[in-house]
Parts: structure tokens; sequence; C-alpha cells
């Protein structure tokens, strides 16, 4: 499903442990991975003319020179692998290259940080999501997001070991499901189903009322799973009770998934926010690796497109 895939990386102190879990997708079926770093002229070269020019020539040789060990890790796993340094506005020039490669899979790798910085809103890697139309794949090294899981037993180790599908019946977790069903059942190990009911819905509803969504849930989510059996794959649901943005969190620890598979908004979406709070709470906080996937209407349109 993955076969050509892009990672973009601004060269962050963890990206050679990223990048060597990334070479595990060819589990997936990949095969090839172009690796993208975008320099920021306006930030760097405040000069102009010819002396911006060598300056900017002489980074991107030293950037390529950086990025061919990459090459190099991901050869030596039976990988092909070229590098792309490009100037500009970092989401564009990444989404760009991403149509010209024809790749089907962005990745976005990114430190963790603490207070404000640590917001995905305004980043690379939102702009990714929000205008991008292709998957968006983002890895969580151990070093860098912690979750108590050692480097050897890492999720990336092993991408699809255990993968955490949460539902929630709108037009993208469909869009996901339909990009689950494209996976190769013999590379995924088990599929874990997973609808949160929202408990602050939930509690102004009588009894009756609740004993009812709950059997129409358990319903749905029996359909997904005999769907997804019928194409081979390993399947488990559970139905929960509680805050959506909360809740998934702590049930991808229990289960000790290796990836959480979402759809990039869900029924909860306000005018304006442009994906939704769910899914941005998970890419943010989750020690687990996580792919958002979008489909048919749940693409925005970039600032300044037609």
């Amino acid at each position: 499903m993955f076969r050509k895939i892009l990672y973009a990386t601004a060269l962050e102190a963890y990206y050679r442990e990223v990048f060597g879990c990334i070479t595990n997708l060819r589990r997936a079926g990949t095969e090839e991975i172009v690796l993208v770093h975008v320099i920021r002229a306006e930030e760097r070269f405040p000069v102009k003319g010819r002396q911006a020019r060598q300056m900017l020539a002489s980074l991107e040789a030293e950037l390529s020179g950086r990025m061919e060990e990459a090459v190099r890790i991901a050869q030596a796993q039976g990988l092909k692998a070229k590098v792309r340094v490009e100037t500009g506005l970092p989401w564009r020039r990444i989404l760009q290259a991403a149509d010209e490669e024809q790749v089907s899979l962005i990745v976005s790798g990114r430190e963790r940080k603490s207070g404000l910085d640590e917001i995905l809103f305004g980043s690379t890697t939102d702009r990714l999501v929000r205008y991008g139309r292709l998957p968006v794949y983002i890895p969580k090294c151990p070093e860098v997001y912690g979750g108590g899981v050692s480097s050897e037993n890492a999720p990336c180790r092993d991408p699809f070991r255990r993968v955490l599908f949460p539902v929630d019946w709108s037009e993208c977790s469909q869009a996901a499901l339909e990009a689950l069903w494209r996976l190769k059942a013999s590379a995924v190990g088990e599929i874990v189903v997973v609808h949160v009911m929202d408990e602050r819905a939930m509690s102004l509803q009588p009894d009756e009322k609740f004993r009812e969504f709950e059997r129409l849930d358990r319903r749905k989510l029996e359909d997904t799973e005999r769907r997804l059996r019928s194409e081979g794959f390993a399947v488990r649901t559970r139905l929960a009770v509680g805050n959506p943005r909360a809740a998934l969190l702590p049930i991808a620890r229990e289960e000790d998934v290796s990836l959480v598979f979402m759809g990039t908004h869900g029924k909860g979406r306000v005018e304006g926010i442009l994906w939704g709070s769910v899914s941005r709470n998970v890419a943010e906080y989750s020690d687990r690796p996580v792919l958002l996937v979008r489909g048919g209407g749940c693409a925005a349109s970039a600032p300044g497109a037609a």
C-alpha cells in the first residue's frame, strides 16, 4: 500500500532513530523512501543576491551530505532512497515534493517539547495533515516520547504488530477503514477496533436511551469486525464510555498497540477547525506512532488555493 513514501525531516536530534523506525514500513510493502529537508531561506539568509545564492548552495550541499547517512541505512535494509533539499515554506514544499514524487504516504516526525512548543497547531505536521490529501504517519521514537518502552521493543520496530483503529461512524472514519482494508492482512498482526461513547452526551440520556445507543454501537462494531475478518485480518473490538480525546491514549497503552490508525476528524467537527480535536490530541500526546488518513470531503483547501 505504501510502496513509495516521503520522510519530511528537519534533521532533528533524533532523526536517525526515527528514520531507522521508518525503514520497518517495508513490512507494509514500502520499497522506496524520499528524504526531504526544506530550508527556510528567508530566515537563514538576510543578505541578498550572489552572496545569498552562494550561502544557499553551500548549505544545500552540507545538508545533502548529512542525509546520505540515512540513504545508506535504507539501502542496507533493501530499500531505495533519494534525497531532496528544497527552499521555501516547509509544508508547501513538502506537499509539492510528495506530488512530484507520487508517494503514497508522508512521514513527519518531530521532537517532543514542553509548554507551548508542544502544540501541533501551526506546525508543519499540522499543515501537512490539514491541507494534504495523503495519509500522514507520525512516528514516536521511544528516546523522545518515552512511554516505558525500550528501544528494542519500540512500537515502530514492528509497526503493524497490533493496530488500534478508533471509529466514530463518520465519513473520515469510513475513509480510514477503506485504507486499512488495503493493507495486506499478512502484514498486520491484529486490529483492535474501538469506539468511545461520549460520556458527556450519554449523561444527558435516560438509561433506556443509553442502552439503545450502546446496542447500536455494538452492532456497528460487530459489522466492522466481520468486514475486516472477511479480508483475513485478526480483529477484536472494544466499546468504552468516556471522553474520546482522553480515553484513546490509555487504551492504546493497555492494548500495547504498535500503531494508532485513524481518520482525521469526526462527527464533532466545528466549522473552521479543520481536523478534529480527537485525532489532534492523539497525534500530539500518544507515545505510540499515529497514522492519520483523509478521504473524500475530509481535506481542507490550503490558504491561497483555488
